[in-house]
C-alpha cells in the first residue's frame, strides 16, 4: 500500500475517531447560518419581457394607443393590478412592490418594439418567483389577446371620447332648437352634411330642380301651341307626369307653371330668412356650435372605428427571459449550505487541532 494511501487511511480513521467535535460546530453553524441569512439581502426576482407589435390594417396615426409606451403603461392600469394580485391569491398584496421598466426599441406606423422589465424583492427566492410569474403570465395574456386590456383600453377611451362629444353635440343641438323655435327656423336643414360648407346648399339644389320643371313645362307650352287635341294630351301628359285631356292641356300646364314659379319665390324667401347673416346674432352662435359638436362627433367616431380595426388586425407576441440574483443565504439551501460549510471546516481544523495536541503531550510524557 502505497504511503497517500495510508495517510488517507490514517485521516478517514482520526475523523471516525474524532466525529463527536463535529457536534458543537454543526450548532454553531446552524447559529451562523440564521445570523447570517437574517442579515442577508432580498431575493431579485426579474423578468425581461421583449414586446413586439404589429399592426396590418392601420390608417395614419391610427395605432397611437398600440405603441410601446401604451403597453408600459397598462401595467398601471387599476384592473391589470387587481388580475395580478388575483393571480397571486392575495387581494391585500402590494402591488407597488414591482419595479417596471421600459426600454423602447422601435416606434413607427404599424409597428412598436421594447423591452419591458419587471423586477420584485422578497427574502425568500421561492416567493419572488412566484410572484414574478405571476405578473409575467397576467401581463402575457393582457398583452396578446384580443379581448386584452392592450386592445380594449385602447379602443375603449376611443369609444369613451365619442360618446363624450355625442352628448356635447346633443346639448348643443337643444339648445339651438330652443333658440331657433320662436324665429321659425327649421335647423335641422342647416344641419345637414351638405349645409356645413354652404349653409343654403340644399336650397339652392331645390330650386335647381323646380327651375328644371319649369323650364319643360314651359318648353311643353311652345310646343303644344298650334297643336291638335290629341297631340297636346300627349305632350302634356309626359310634362306632368299623369294623363291630360287635350282639352285641359293648356290650363293644365299654365296651373303647373303658376306653381312652380310659387315654389321658387318661396325658396327664394327661405334663402334670405334662414342664411347666416340674416340669423340672430346667439341664433348664429348656436347653429355654428352645433355644426362644430357635429363634425367632432362624428370624426370621433371614425377614429374609434380605426382604432377597432388596428387593434383586431394588430399581432402582438412577447419572448421572456428570466434572471435572478441576490438572497441565496437568505433561502433554505444557502442556510443549509452555511450550516455545513461552518461545521466540516471548523470541525476538521478542530480534529486536527486536538489531535497535534496530543501527539506534542505524548511526546513530552515519554
Amino acid at each position: 500500500m502505497s504511503g497517500r494511501t495510508s495517510g488517507l487511511n490514517r485521516d478517514l480513521n482520526l475523523v471516525r475517531r474524532r466525529w463527536w467535535l463535529f457536534i458543537p460546530f454543526l450548532i454553531f453553524g446552524v447559529v451562523v447560518a440564521l445570523a447570517f441569512g437574517s442579515f442577508s439581502s432580498d431575493s431579485n426576482a426579474v423578468a425581461s419581457m421583449t414586446l413586439d407589435t404589429i399592426v396590418h390594417d392601420v390608417v395614419e396615426g391610427g395605432d397611437r394607443g398600440l405603441r410601446i409606451f401604451e403597453a408600459q403603461a397598462m401595467t398601471n392600469d387599476d384592473e391589470f393590478k387587481e388580475k395580478v394580485r388575483t393571480a397571486i391569491g392575495d387581494p391585500n398584496f402590494a402591488y407597488s412592490r414591482f419595479s417596471v421598466a421600459l426600454s423602447p426599441i422601435s416606434v413607427a406606423d404599424g409597428v412598436s418594439r421594447g423591452i419591458l422589465t419587471v423586477s420584485i424583492l422578497d427574502p425568500n427566492k421561492l416567493t419572488a418567483e412566484r410572484y414574478r410569474q405571476a405578473f409575467v403570465d397576467v401581463y402575457t395574456a393582457e398583452y396578446t389577446a384580443l379581448d386584452g386590456l392592450y386592445r380594449t383600453r385602447f379602443t375603449g377611451r376611443r369609444l369613451e371620447i365619442a360618446r363624450r362629444f355625442d352628448a356635447e353635440y346633443q346639448s348643443a343641438y337643444d339648445r339651438l332648437k330652443a333658440l331657433a323655435g320662436p324665429a321659425g327656423v327649421n335647423v335641422d336643414r342647416l344641419l345637414l352634411p351638405a349645409a356645413a360648407t354652404s349653409p343654403n346648399g340644399f336650397v339652392y339644389a331645390e330650386e335647381a330642380e323646380l327651375r328644371a320643371d319649369l323650364a319643360e313645362v314651359q318648353g311643353t307650352i311652345s310646343s303644344i301651341d298650334g297643336a291638335s287635341p290629341a297631340v297636346a294630351g300627349v305632350l302634356a301628359s309626359a310634362a306632368l307626369g299623369q294623363a291630360v285631356a287635350g282639352a285641359e292641356a293648356q290650363a293644365a300646364l299654365a296651373a303647373r307653371r303658376s306653381a312652380l314659379e310659387a315654389s321658387i319665390v318661396a325658396l327664394a324667401a327661405n334663402v334670405a330668412r334662414e342664411s347666416d347673416g340674416q340669423l340672430d346674432p346667439a341664433l348664429r352662435a348656436a347653429l355654428e356650435e352645433t355644426r362644430a359638436y357635429r363634425l367632432t362627433r362624428e370624426q370621433s367616431y371614425l377614429r374609434y372605428t380605426n382604432a377597432a380595426v388596428a387593434a383586431r388586425s394588430a399581432e402582438s407576441t412577447i419572448s421572456t427571459s428570466y434572471t435572478f440574483s441576490g438572497g441565496l443565504s437568505g433561502s433554505m439551501f444557502g442556510r443549509v449550505a452555511i450550516a455545513l460549510a461552518v461545521t466540516v471546516v471548523f470541525g476538521l481544523i478542530a480534529i486536527y487541532t486536538v489531535e497535534w495536541l496530543t501527539q506534542i503531550r505524548a511526546n513530552a510524557q515519554d
